[in-house]
């Protein structure tokens, strides 16, 4: 028996203690879709460093809105997590940084370590309409059969 998808949006502003709500909801949709415990909580990891990365974006644009736009989207097969913004349209986390992340020897902070270490399996990045988006795809393990 499979489950029903769920998206659960948020609208944050820069608050570091908001960064607990984003790890609880991505928490408890990775276990909705069967990961492990580790990788429920990689994941989580992933998406509040992802938040926290982008807030410069957005701070740095001018705008009297500088939020983000969190989706959270769970399927039977994966974990979405979708971050919005309407500020500048670089990646928090571009191909460059990840390999120049990978290629310094015992150095893994921010984003780019978060993902090598949590295992995300897919990072995308789209712009449109001045809005840029960057999402975090997790594919969930052989799900349990329920009976």
């Amino acid at each position: 028996m499979g489950i029903d998808p769920t998206r659960t949006e948020l609208t944050l502003h820069d608050d570091p203690r908001l960064m607990a709500g984003v790890v609880a909801i991505v928490s408890f949709a990775a276990h909705r879709c069967g990961l492990s415990s580790g990788a429920q909580e990689g994941l989580a990891a992933a998406a509040a460093e992802a938040c926290r990365e982008t807030f410069p974006l957005v701070n740095g644009n001018g705008s009297k809105d500088s939020s983000l736009k969190v989706i959270v989207s769970d399927f039977p097969d994966r974990v979405e997590v979708s971050i919005e913004h309407s500020g500048e349209s670089l990646p928090s986390a571009g191909l460059d940084t990840f390999c120049d992340a990978a290629s310094s020897a015992g150095s893994q902070t921010g984003l780019s370590g978060a993902l090598q270490k949590t295992n995300v399996d897919r990072v995308q990045y789209e712009t449109r309409d001045g809005v840029s988006r960057m999402t975090l795809i997790k594919y969930c393990d052989e799900r349990r059969a329920k009976a």
